[in-house]
């Protein structure tokens, strides 16, 4: 008997599995318990059957199975796929192994999008005559680039496609921070941990976050490249948000370490490396910004509306707010936050300051298990929704009043995902 391979998840990831399998002349069948998914009329018209069940059953019949970010590591098929010892892979597993191009890996709770993003503009100014792709987490499924002429690939992964990887592999490995999340899929913070720290697994250079007492030629603390530089960055403090500055040094740090991988620079001098700072902050100069990302929305009657839906952790909600006192002092921050905890413990809460807040309404699912955290700090009012929110805010708000959408929380116990409730809250401060 001929065994097939088996796709598991339909996903946008799926889509670009089967798509690549096909190309291949390699029989597949799919398994995906959701419904309406885009890429499903695309199976049909090509021959191939989907499965709305994970019946383990099937598995005497595949040979092989990938498996999508979107399958939990505890899902029937995986579990009896690995103790049949039924090879599983991933696409990222692929693409790894397959493409011969530069390969630098970015991970971290926060800030790894607009990471990927920056350095996806700053390798394409500054390095012109080589072809840079951002893929992976950021929205490009990695097989769908396998034969295109890449040089450098910036391959965003998150936890769910490092979990699920087997073989690990890059030129440059980099692990911005790590904080709690999604802890409704990964059993404790501890092994959250350690599934971030995979991306080192087999790397020629490392990049993390935070400060060391030394660099090594193998391990570069970002912070650490800049700490003698920081008037560098002085001129951002208008425009941008603090932890943004931070994803800024991050780029940086991307680039500066292609550079010394491939023995283009060494940067010891520190004029030289002053003046590779400034041009990359030229570049930079011209990057657009990602909506729902500590997005300025408008200025009403005197008070500023921020669009911060993507902060769906509470280490995020943290970094925003630090920005906004900042920029606008104490006591003048309206915070609208809630959803679904993901099975965070929303402790940390209690770090912001005293005399930040104003007034903090909550929202969604877990309303209830944020509430107390932040009710020592702040008046606290409990809502139905955001539109109720923000009914109350245009009564609530005077001049000189910052209200920012910064949840804590993913979205999906009210909408589809962060990008509609940021979308949302945009509707409901364009009708005041």
């Amino acid at each position: 008997m001929n065994k097939k391979h088996l796709i598991l998840g339909f996903g946008q990831t799926g889509v670009s599995i089967a798509k690549y399998l096909h190309k291949l002349g390699i029989s597949f069948e799919v398994m995906e318990s959701r419904k309406d998914l885009k890429g499903i009329q695309w199976l049909s018209d090509h021959g191939y059957k989907c499965s709305s069940k994970f019946d383990v059953d099937a598995l005497e019949k595949i040979s092989k199975v990938y498996v999508s970010p979107g399958i939990p590591k505890n899902n029937p098929i995986l579990k009896q796929a690995d103790f049949l010892n039924i090879e599983i892979e991933t696409d990222i597993d692929i693409f790894l192994k397959l493409h011969s191009c530069t390969k630098i890996l970015i991970t971290g709770t926060n800030g790894k999008t607009t990471v990927t993003s920056m350095s996806h503009k700053l390798f394409s100014d500054y390095l012109d005559k080589k072809r840079v792709e951002a893929l992976g987490n950021i929205g490009n499924p990695v097989l769908d680039n396998t034969d295109e002429g890449i040089d450098i690939a910036l391959i965003e992964v998150s936890s769910y496609q490092l979990e699920l990887s087997s073989s690990i592999s890059s030129d440059i490995a980099v692990l911005l921070n790590v904080t709690q999340d999604h802890l409704d899929r990964h059993t404790s913070f501890e092994e959250y941990k350690a599934i971030k720290n995979k991306v080192f697994t087999q790397s020629k250079l490392v990049i993390k976050g935070g400060q060391s007492i030394s660099s090594t030629e193998e391990c570069i603390y970002f912070q650490e490249i800049f700490k003698d530089y920081d008037y560098c960055f002085d001129v951002l403090k208008e425009e941008w948000p603090l932890h943004d500055i931070e994803n800024i040094k991050a780029a940086i740090s991307i680039l500066f370490a292609y550079l010394v991988l491939n023995q283009e620079v060494s940067f010891y001098d520190k004029s030289e490396r002053e003046s590779f700072i400034k041009d990359c902050l030229r570049i930079l100069n011209s990057f657009q910004r990602l909506p729902h990302r500590y997005e300025i929305l408008d200025l009403k009657d005197g008070v500023t509306f921020i669009n911060d839906s993507k902060a769906t952790n509470v280490a995020s909600v943290l970094k925003a707010l630090e920005s906004v006192y900042d920029k606008f002092g104490e006591g003048r921050t309206i915070l609208i936050c809630g959803g679904d905890s993901k099975g965070q413990d929303f402790e940390e809460l209690t770090n912001i300051s005293e005399k930040l807040l104003k007034k903090a309404y909550i929202f969604g699912i877990h309303k209830d298990l944020i509430a107390p955290f932040l009710i020592n700090l702040t008046d606290v009012e409990l809502v139905e929704d955001m539109q109720e929110a923000m009914k109350k805010i245009t009564i609530d708000a005077v001049n000189g009043d910052v209200v920012i959408l910064s949840p804590a929380c993913s979205s999906i116990d009210m909408y589809k995902d962060y990008e509609e409730r940021g979308e949302d809250f945009r509707r409901l401060v364009g009708s005041i």
